[in-house]
């Protein structure tokens, strides 16, 4: 019975996950895992038709989804999005903000549209859906709501001072809304991959090699992480299995940080 119980802390069932950038990546491994524990996934990103192949790629699994196209931006399309969600059944239960972009360049060139774009959609974005779903969770009285960070907020790295600044601001934005939201069983947490595999990160390495290559020799366990090895962190703080922690950052790196 003991088993059983604690595997029943990371069922989903019958509630209702937004995860943002769920066309590609990681947002699309975040709502692939959380659909398969139990949730209704409300899955939104900018990009339409990868949005639509990722929509039926769910529906062929089974998975309960409805899509919603959204700029994280956008004040008015994030509001929309939130609409939808809670058209279902009333209730927001769990916030996954993967959507994200990066841009890199020396610091000394580096255009000033550039880094406010970096931070409109990773840092600025991100707070937009937080504070739009917040209203429905504190009258609920319970949500998750989790940012995918960086360790790059941890560390410094050559070429991406945007980037960084972006994330670092992810992670203590949401120590801040963890504390101020706490009061109302409102959790908010930050996750920190590394070197993943993504279709961006492809593009970047391409561009990139020698670079990455440093990046990927500095990691202990000396290989990328898929997308779907954040998976198992996002299952974790978006369920019961860790009703008592918020306000925390949790590394899933291979080691970067610690090394």
């Amino acid at each position: 019975m003991h088993g059983k119980y604690s595997l029943d802390l990371f069922k989903l069932d019958g509630r209702i996950a937004i995860v943002t950038g769920a066309a590609s990546g990681m947002g699309r491994r975040a709502a692939f895992g959380l659909g398969d524990a139990g949730a209704h996934i409300i899955a939104a990103d900018v990009n339409p038709e990868g949005l639509k192949n990722a929509v039926a790629d769910m529906e062929r699994e089974g998975i309960k989804v409805t899509p919603v196209v959204v700029d994280i931006a956008d004040e008015t399309m994030v509001d929309n999005m939130v609409s939808v969600a809670r058209s279902i059944n009333g209730r927001i239960d769990i916030l996954v903000n993967c959507a994200g972009i990066g841009a890199r360049g020396v610091a000394e060139d580096y255009p000033f549209e550039t880094w406010k774009n970096v931070l409109r959609i990773n840092t600025r974005g991100s707070f937009l859906c937080a504070k739009a779903v917040a209203p429905t969770m504190i009258a609920q009285r319970k949500g998750s709501i989790i940012n995918i960070a960086s360790c790059a907020a941890a560390v410094g790295w050559p070429g991406s001072v945007g980037y960084q600044a972006s994330k670092a601001g992810l992670g203590q934005m949401s120590r801040s809304l963890a504390v101020e939201w706490g009061p109302h069983n409102v959790r908010v947490n930050s996750i920190a991959p590394g070197y993943v595999d993504t279709p961006q990160s492809q593009v970047e390495e391409a561009r990139e090699p020698e670079y990455f290559a440093e990046r990927l020799r500095r990691v202990p366990m000396k290989r990328k992480a898929q997308p779907e090895e954040v998976v198992g962190a996002i299952l974790f703080l978006a369920s019961d299995a860790s009703s008592m922690t918020t306000g925390t950052l949790v590394l899933t790196d291979g080691g970067y940080v610690a090394n």
